[in-house]
């Protein structure tokens, strides 16, 4: 027992001295205590601005000018000389026609106007018998040529009532039928007159025949013309509905041809957006295909009337195309909506939600102060004060979360 209690004796004398270190230890550390470190705030002075609201319509650019492209004529195409997506200037063959039975007409009229000339030389002039001669022999020829065309075109018109033929191959037939009645009448005409009179009457009526046979040559001309189709505006074809060896018409839509060089948006908007654009000012509008880049445009056009269904008024946006803008890309429009000018503003990221409403921390003498606050009108950047903070007052944007009123911080940064 006496060994036992020797034992708890040393023990209580160890335990006493390391309590006792301890106690000393802690008196002599007293200046290590820990002191609460300085937040660090970012600041921006309130200030007196315009701000402006804007809102977004949707579009889809689309060219100026977009030009159908038609034959004036129906015929074969011979060639084709431009694809889709390639660039063309104004003038410039698109295609051809095959011209082989046009080149016969024009070279038939002509054979027409040289025989009407040479009548007409012939009634001026002195050798009265040998004009008739000759005009009988032509009524002759004539004649020959009508019957023998007028044999094919009713043999090919049975044949296209069968289906052998098609419809513009009788076409052809019942031209070259036409064409000789009308020159067997001209020939019948022009011998009867010599035979009634040779005389001033004589002369009139040939030089007449001479200016109608001339016409026929200029029409004959010009549908050999029509066979070259080209292109009415420079731009970029769109689209092509036609190939060589197709047979096509007038109303055929053979190329579809865009100018490229200026695109347009356009937008349906109230009258209270209308009001407030003017003709000729700069729009921005946001490229969705281009992660929302702004673009500038031009407003070209304003409608006069609201529409009679939605009441809204369209505005055209011209823009000058570039190698990243495509036609039928979406487009979002952007247009002012509301303007406020010298208003007390702060951004947005220093006005805070709290139950009591918005708030908004302010740096004083280097304290925090938080002040509640009457906001107005904002945009995705700015917010009105009505009322709350005055011009200069040095907002906290960036910091003040887990602040205190009164307490002490450290401006890092401000504006």
């Amino acid at each position: 027992m006496k060994h036992i209690k020797g034992l708890g004796l040393g023990l209580g004398v160890v335990i006493s001295g390391i309590i006792l270190v301890a106690l000393i230890s802690g008196f002599g550390n007293k200046e290590a205590e820990v002191v609460p470190s300085i937040k660090n705030v970012t600041t921006v002075t309130a200030s007196a601005a315009t701000l402006t609201t804007e809102v977004e319509y949707a579009s889809i650019l689309k060219p100026v000018q977009e030009v159908t492209v038609s034959s004036k004529i129906a015929g074969r195409v011979a060639t084709v000389q431009v694809e889709a997506g390639d660039r063309v200037e104004k003038g410039q063959v698109l295609f051809t026609l095959d011209s082989g039975d046009l080149q016969a007409q024009l070279q038939q009229q002509q054979a027409n106007l040289e025989v009407s000339e040479a009548n007409l030389a012939k009634t001026a002039g002195s050798a009265y018998d040998q004009q008739v001669l000759q005009a009988e022999q032509t009524v002759e020829n004539k004649q020959i040529t009508y019957e023998d065309a007028k044999k094919k075109y009713d043999l090919n018109q049975q044949l296209y009532a069968s289906g052998v033929i098609a419809k513009l191959t009788l076409d052809d037939f019942q031209k070259q039928y036409a064409s000789a009645e009308v020159d067997l009448r001209t020939a019948q005409d022009n011998l009867k007159l010599l035979k009634e009179k040779s005389g001033p009457d004589s002369v009139s009526v040939a030089s007449a025949q001479v200016n109608q046979a001339a016409a026929g040559v200029n029409y004959a001309s010009e549908q050999l013309k029509n066979t070259v189709i080209t292109a009415p505006i420079s731009g970029t074809v769109s689209g092509r509905n036609v190939d060589e060896g197709e047979i096509i018409s007038g109303s055929t839509a053979a190329l579809t041809i865009i100018d490229t060089d200026t695109m347009m948006a356009e937008i349906s908007v109230p009258d209270k957006v209308v009001a407030k654009i003017e003709k000729g000012e700069i729009i921005s509008l946001k490229m969705n295909a281009l992660e929302n880049k702004l673009v500038e445009g031009v407003v070209d056009y304003i409608s006069p009337n609201a529409d009679s269904k939605s009441k809204a008024y369209t505005i055209k946006i011209l823009l000058n195309t570039t190698d990243d803008l495509k036609s039928g890309m979406f487009a979002k429009v952007v247009l002012p909506e509301a303007v406020k000018e010298n208003v007390l503003t702060v951004p947005n990221e220093a006005i805070k939600t709290e139950n009591s409403g918005s708030v908004v921390y302010l740096v004083a003498e280097g304290s925090v102060k938080k002040v509640q606050v009457t906001t107005g009108l904002a945009n995705d950047r700015f917010t009105e004060i009505i009322d709350g903070l005055k011009v200069g007052d040095e907002v906290i944007t960036e910091g003040q979360i887990f602040l205190n009123e009164g307490e002490k911080v450290n401006v890092v940064s401000g504006q």
